[in-house]
């Protein structure tokens, strides 16, 4: 679902590699520690190297690709420093995007939030979990986009790619999406009430039940 109506410049071949690529790390098609090879890329995307050897070098700056000098690039490997880092780092900015949204955000601007909300809690019920990601990710990303403060939202968003790849792994229990849906029914209905507090506090409690959730589940399948 968009909800940016502004027009979008055509990408590059280099920004749909990147996307291309991207999208494969953070749905699992690429495993952690894979090589990613730039002809076997450039054969499954149809495009020259030039673009797929700019894409990669992009994917090591945001942290889903690791170049090993004289081996290639690497899928990265998911480590508990990074996602305790990844979450220290959103739990502690996403409240203050939240809260900037909402001392200026427009009734029109709220109720997009709550169809998000409601997608989530429909996709959940639906055992829908491309719909799920999908509007989990416009949720937090619609609030950052409107919050006032660019600065802060541009540091946000240096998170979202591996962000999204961890809530991709942490989508697979339909029985944890669940509560993960509550949490978002919660932070929402603060928003509704302006009660800045308790959406400050329900997003704070929501980014630490979404990381130990994570590391446990990484920890018992043998990945940390």
């Amino acid at each position: 679902m968009e909800y940016n109506t502004q027009t979008r410049q055509v990408p590059s071949k280099k920004d749909e590699a990147y996307i291309q690529i991207k999208d494969r790390i953070i749905s699992g098609e690429y495993r952690p520690g894979s090589l990613l090879v730039e002809r076997t890329l450039s054969d499954s995307l149809n495009m020259s190297r030039t673009p797929i050897r700019a894409a990669l070098m992009d994917l090591c700056h945001t942290g889903l690709a690791t170049f090993v000098p004289g081996k290639g690039i690497y899928v990265s490997v998911i480590g508990r420093k990074d996602i305790e880092e990844i979450y220290e780092i959103r739990a502690l900015l996403d409240p203050a995007v939240l809260l900037s949204f909402m001392k200026q955000a427009t009734r029109e601007q709220i109720a997009m939030l709550r169809t998000f909300a409601d997608n989530m809690r429909d996709a959940v019920r639906m055992e829908d979990t491309g719909m799920l990601i999908e509007n989990d990710v416009n949720f937090h990303q619609y609030y950052t986009d409107y919050c006032g403060n660019d600065r802060l939202a541009g540091i946000i968003c240096s998170t979202v790619d591996p962000f999204h790849r961890f809530r991709y792994i942490t989508s697979s229990s339909m029985k944890m999406n669940q509560i993960f849906v509550e949490e978002h029914l919660l932070i929402m209905k603060a928003i509704e009430e302006n009660d800045q507090a308790e959406a400050e506090l329900q997003m704070k409690a929501h980014y630490s039940h979404l990381k130990r959730y994570l590391i446990q589940k990484l920890t018992s399948e043998g990945q940390l």
